[in-house]
């Protein structure tokens, strides 16, 4: 039986604290892929349920920066059920995400522009990641590099997930 203040493994990756950090290293990947813009809102929600999810986890972390997210949904051909999987996890995971926004924006990691319905991941000095949280940091990263250079609808339509 757990003791009432400890938390389980799930818990411990799975807050809203180190989901801000995750969407936080998305959105710097995003605005140093094309300086000057930034991620739609929408696309913040697919970061967590790829990026805390071992299986997707290690297909971002064994695919180069530069092969793009092409390359990483060719990986899911061994893996088709992952692929399949990830807009169940978006759904379930929205909560979570929601929550990660709102302590990104809380703790000033993140910004919201309303009007056009995008996410800024502020200038900010963060703490280095631990070894631990390291490979979800540098896997966001990655996706948001991924992710600026196609359309949001093409991001969309290769992850199978409806917006």
């Amino acid at each position: 039986m757990m003791a009432a203040n400890s938390i389980s493994s799930i818990e411990a990756v799975q807050n809203s604290a180190m989901g801000a950090v995750i969407l936080w290293s998305f959105g710097r990947g995003y605005q140093e892929e094309v300086l000057g813009q930034l991620p739609l809102f929408h696309l913040s929600f697919l970061v967590l349920p790829i990026v805390l999810h071992r299986p997707t986890l290690d297909l971002v972390s064994g695919t180069n920066v530069s092969s793009g997210l092409g390359k990483f949904i060719e990986k899911f051909d061994r893996h088709r059920e992952d692929l399949m999987a990830v807009h169940t996890r978006t759904l379930a995971m929205r909560r979570l995400s929601l929550q990660a926004i709102s302590m990104g924006v809380t703790t000033g990691l993140l910004s919201i522009i309303y009007n056009e319905a995008r996410l800024r991941a502020n200038e900010a000095k963060i703490r280095r990641p631990t070894e631990r949280i390291r490979p979800y940091t540098a896997a966001a990263e990655k996706l948001g590099r991924w992710m600026a250079r196609v359309p949001p609808a093409t991001t969309f339509s290769l992850l199978r997930v409806s917006p």
